[in-house]
């Protein structure tokens, strides 16, 4: 996932990189490296494999159901969430 997102392997990019994540969530994990230039201690998040494309099922049936409500009720205003959130995935 990392070759695939930044165009090189973790060993290429870090002076040093852990392949076992210290921490893990719903749609990440996040893997102990060393900057090769500074030596400065890092954390690298590194999305799931997939999630880019499950999540796009997810993003289009949320922002069906928030249009419908907003159609519906004078009073729900939640379409920018949608807004927000499909560029950032």
């Amino acid at each position: 996932v990392v070759r695939e997102e930044l165009g090189s392997s973790p060993e290429e990019l870090f002076g040093e990189f852990s392949r076992e994540p210290f921490a893990s969530a719903s749609l990440a994990q996040v893997h102990a490296a060393r900057c090769r230039e500074t030596g400065r201690d890092l954390a690298i998040k590194v999305q799931h494999r997939g999630l880019r494309e499950t999540s796009r099922g997810d993003l289009f049936a949320m922002a069906t159901v928030v249009g419908i409500a907003e159609r519906l009720f004078d009073e729900f205003n939640f379409g920018w969430i949608c807004e927000e959130l499909t560029p950032q995935v």
